[in-house]
């Protein structure tokens, strides 16, 4: 099982480590601002590792996701962003946005948190993406996750994505 992270960024986010630990051990009062930079420059390296797959960034996953649940998008474009190899995902992937939006889970209610590498399932790479969903109905919204999968070389919701989204939505 091949996870996708990224090397090259993984490389600089254990470059940026490693300098900043040697950076802080041998450091004066005028180096702590440079340790400093380079301490925070390998934090932000190392989360952009965790939260990058190949070619499935954070905002890659919220496009895919919003154009699946919005009403409006055309039943011909679903393919594009969900994997229909079953054919009623795409059935119930409509549903569900019809449903949904009606129920005030509109597209925008959908922000991507992170995105992390999956297990490969059935040769196909995958990615577990968390989402907080904003409910219209309580105060903090929720976290949930789901299950993205690339086939042919693009990122798609997953057919147990869709599953999970439809049984949330109580049958709508």
């Amino acid at each position: 099982m091949q996870k996708t992270l990224r090397k090259p960024v993984l490389a600089v986010a254990a470059f940026a480590a490693g300098a900043a630990i040697a950076l802080t051990g041998c450091s004066s009062d005028s180096d702590d601002s440079t340790a400093s930079s380079v301490a925070s420059a390998a934090a932000s390296a190392t989360d952009q590792a965790k939260a990058t797959v190949d070619g499935l960034s954070n905002d890659k996953a919220q496009e895919i996701l919003r154009t699946a649940v919005n009403p409006d998008t055309p039943a011909d474009k679903i393919p594009d962003v969900v994997d229909t190899s079953n054919p009623a995902t795409q059935a119930a992937i409509i549903g569900y946005a019809k449903g949904s939006s009606a129920g005030g889970y509109t597209p925008d209610v959908y922000s991507v948190k992170s995105v992390a590498a999956g297990d490969e399932v059935d040769g196909n790479d995958t990615a577990t993406v968390t989402v907080a969903v904003a409910s219209p109905h309580t105060p903090e919204p929720v976290d949930i996750t789901l299950t993205y999968v690339e086939i042919d070389g693009d990122w798609k919701l997953s057919g147990d994505a869709v599953t999970q989204l439809a049984g949330m939505s109580g049958g709508r």
